[in-house]
């Protein structure tokens, strides 16, 4: 693995060995600078003389790869970085949403909905000419959002892709291209690939009022369970829109309400058949949508990048033999362009995975198992613990010890995160999301026995897959 270097004066210096790097940490030659990506400062003047290379970023809606080649075809650094996942993060929010709807209602009972247009009035500091402060002002229905707004889901996405190719910009040498690989899909031709023409105006609910129209005329007005025909009829969501369905009406259904019951939702039923034989077979068109607002908003930030695409991508990486995966695809990006025919590729890939950085829930909704009496002076919920700190005895000396959530620690040989605390607890994962303990009965593992690697913040490394939930 390949070491960032900065030199004393701050200038960037060609990453070195990590054997090197342990050597002049070892003989206070060099502090450690960064921890993700793990950089070193040298302590000693030096020379600036570098090369040139490239610099490869695989982009997309769940992951992040990258890496970095040396003008030579080496490959120095790799990295997949996987982001939140879009459902955890959507659930959570309903739950809030949910929460914070019902406080509003009781505790604003009389309070006049926003919508209403009416006049209202303003308090100004200066007084016009009668000397009255009070002004009336119209309400109006236009939006506030400024020009270029996104979704907080996608701008935070959008903003995690920039703030990662800038990171390593600063680590990176003077000369070092950046190559970014972009994706540019057409929703209408993902879901009918023969449409073309005023077909893309007119689609196949064209004349219809609505979606709900739609499915009923087409399935005519028939239960598709057990093919009654007319009665209250329900427009079923086949995917569940607890677990993201959209209102395709590629995955709608009519069905009648005495077939839209609890029973054929839960396990066993025939409503949940249809969800678990159509889940496997699309993510809907969030995916190829977000990738089409972060193409105009990588070309805005960084223009002169060198641009490709992905079938540029996958020939380049099948003729340079590498398998493929997230680093590799980075790595046939890095060098587009450049007449580069194979590269050594000895590195291994660093694995970094977004974490929330803490709970969100401030107090508890509901009473816990084993509460006696409601929460009614609104606590503060002990699940949202972002540290503990226990002192312990060590050569007859006390030492104080403080892990934060998912912090990087080593329980017995094995490494993991820190996925919560109970009291002076806490709960340990590995990589394969599995509770890592010193007693088979128990999860919870004291903290004083715990070795702290680093502290990880809002990106755990090592991590492959999202711990917790989400």
């Amino acid at each position: 693995m390949s070491v960032f270097v900065v030199g004393l004066n701050g200038c960037r210096l060609m990453p070195t060995s990590e054997r090197k790097a342990r050597l002049l940490l070892k003989h206070g030659k060099a502090s450690v600078y960064r921890k993700v990506p793990f950089t070193i400062k040298l302590n000693y003047k030096t020379g600036s003389t570098t090369q040139s290379g490239y610099l490869g970023i695989d982009t997309g809606s769940q992951h992040i790869g990258v890496s970095v080649v040396r003008e030579d075809g080496t490959v120095l650094h790799k990295e997949e970085i996987g982001l939140r996942d879009s459902m955890s993060k959507r659930k959570l929010m309903q739950s809030r949403a949910s929460s914070r709807r019902g406080r509003r209602h009781r505790k604003t009972r009389y309070r006049h909905p926003k919508w209403r247009p009416k006049a209202k009035r303003v308090y100004c500091e200066i007084p016009d000419r009668k000397g009255r402060h009070w002004k009336k002002k119209e309400i109006t229905f236009a939006s506030k959002r400024a020009k270029g707004w996104l979704p907080p889901s996608l701008q935070s996405k959008t903003d995690h892709h920039i703030w990662w190719i800038k990171k390593l910009q600063d680590l990176l040498p003077e000369g070092y291209r950046l190559s970014i690989e972009l994706g540019r899909f057409d929703p209408a031709r993902l879901k009918d690939p023969e449409i073309h023409g005023e077909l893309y105006q007119k689609g196949p609910q064209y004349d219809y009022e609505n979606v709900r129209a739609y499915v009923l005329n087409r399935d005519r007005y028939t239960c598709q369970v057990c093919g009654k025909k007319g009665g209250k009829l329900h427009v079923h969501h086949i995917l569940y829109r607890s677990h993201g369905a959209t209102d395709d009406p590629q995955y709608m259904a009519t069905v009648c309400s005495d077939c839209h019951n609890t029973e054929n939702h839960q396990q066993g039923g025939i409503l949940y058949q249809w969800m678990q034989k159509q889940k496997k077979f699309t993510r809907g068109l969030r995916d190829a949508t977000f990738m089409n607002i972060l193409r105009k908003r990588l070309i805005e930030a960084f223009p002169g990048a060198t641009f490709t695409y992905g079938n540029i991508t996958k020939a380049d990486r099948e003729r340079l033999r590498l398998p493929k995966s997230h680093g590799n695809d980075a790595t046939a990006i890095a060098i587009v362009k450049t007449g580069i025919m194979t590269v050594k590729d000895k590195e291994p890939v660093i694995y970094i995975q977004q974490v929330r950085r803490k709970k969100r829930s401030l107090h508890e909704e509901t009473p816990r198992k084993g509460r006696k009496e409601p929460n009614r002076k609104a606590s503060r919920y002990d699940k949202n613990t972002k540290a503990v700190t226990v002192t312990k005895r060590k050569n007859k000396k006390k030492i104080t010890i403080t892990g934060c959530l998912f912090d990087r620690v080593e329980l017995n040989g094995k490494k993991g995160w820190i996925s919560g605390f109970t009291d002076k607890s806490c709960y340990v994962k590995d990589e394969n999301d599995q509770y890592i303990r010193t007693s088979p009965k128990y999860k919870q593992v004291s903290l004083s026995k715990l070795k702290i690697l680093h502290h990880c913040g809002n990106w755990a490394i090592g991590a492959r897959q999202s711990l917790g939930k989400g």
